[in-house]
């Protein structure tokens, strides 16, 4: 749904989540930053791309919608 859609509540509670989820993303690229085998290296490369490319859309949503806010 696009940000000027949203209710205020609905946009801070959005900015709430991709915070919280945006946060967990970032302690998993930490934890998969420690890896012990090649093997666990390249699946841990791939996973790590996956939580990078998640985190772009996090952070792309979280900019919308504070824009949004400003906006208002």
């Amino acid at each position: 749904m696009q940000p000027e859609n949203l209710s205020d509540e609905h946009l801070w509670r959005a900015i709430a989540q991709n915070t919280n989820a945006m946060t967990a993303l970032i302690h998993r690229q930490l934890e998969l930053a420690t890896v012990n085998t090649i093997t666990d290296r390249i699946r841990h490369a791939i996973l790590r791309e996956s939580n990078s490319e998640m985190i772009e859309k996090l952070a792309r949503n979280y900019r919308e919608y504070t824009a949004e806010l400003r906006r208002r």
